[in-house]
């Protein structure tokens, strides 16, 4: 579910930023880390887009929800057009829960960001910050709707903009998006229904996009069960390791 991958996402931010600090041996600061992490989480939720009843496509209300439908429709008609098996194909975890999206959507950032367009890099980072606040602090979206979580999104993105110029740069921001789809594919992929991960290049089972699995049948969840749970709290404890880790370490300071 949305919160679930959005907490793995926050968690692979913080992974990233500490394997940064550990390699480059220049330690990152509390605020950079909490950046990285909050845009990731957000990325995290990306996928999900193909949902037109998902969190993410209730991030925005009927706005949100035409784009998921959007997106439903025509990720349907490429995995149809691409060999899937079957008379009709949903198009939700499709086209969007693939290797190949999270390559194409991280180079697209890149590339978005690099143009050095402040309009374009504001709205690609407050659209990441609002779909991982609708995720992780639900109560907060729930009080004050979608305009308010519309404007704290905005209101954090102009602040770290203002004050961080150098965390919002091409490649911090491809990576939080590339990362962030891939964990959600990894997340989904431990799932009954699993993803097409190397769709529509590697066939499997015959499908080019049949559903891979990272789990034996007998371990897979289900979405929204007791396994969800396990898995947000496990991501939860990861995020929460990772941050103490770093600072008894040396690799996040203030």
């Amino acid at each position: 579910m949305g919160p679930t991958h959005a907490m793995s996402g926050a968690a692979a931010g913080a992974a990233v930023a500490v394997l940064t600090a550990q390699f480059t041996g220049a330690p990152v600061d509390v605020t950079s880390t909490l950046v990285l992490s909050g845009v990731t989480a957000g990325a995290a939720v990306l996928p999900d887009l193909d949902h037109p009843s998902g969190t993410a496509a209730r991030t925005l209300g009927p706005v949100s929800r035409f784009v998921a439908v959007f997106i439903n429709r025509t990720s349907s008609l490429v995995a149809e057009a691409t060999g899937a098996k079957g008379r009709r194909v949903g198009g939700h975890r499709t086209v969007t829960h693939t290797l190949l999206f999270a390559l194409v959507l991280a180079i697209a950032t890149w590339w978005a960001v690099d143009l050095g367009d402040r309009r374009v890099t504001i709205g690609i980072f407050a659209v990441l910050v609002l779909l991982a606040l609708h995720s992780l602090v639900r109560p907060v979206v729930q009080r004050w709707g979608s305009l308010g979580a519309v404007v704290i999104a905005f209101g954090l993105t102009l602040v770290v903009l203002q004050d961080m110029p150098g965390m919002v740069t091409p490649s911090v921001m491809a990576t939080a998006v590339g990362v962030g789809c891939v964990v959600h594919c990894a997340g989904d992929a431990v799932t009954r229904s699993g993803v097409p991960l190397f769709a529509p290049f590697v066939p499997v089972g015959g499908d080019r996009w049949g559903a891979v699995h990272l789990l034996p049948s007998p371990l897979r969840i289900r979405a929204a069960g007791f396994g969800d749970t396990v898995v947000m709290s496990v991501c939860t404890a990861i995020l929460v390791g990772l941050c103490v880790t770093g600072w008894n370490h040396g690799l996040i300071v203030l």
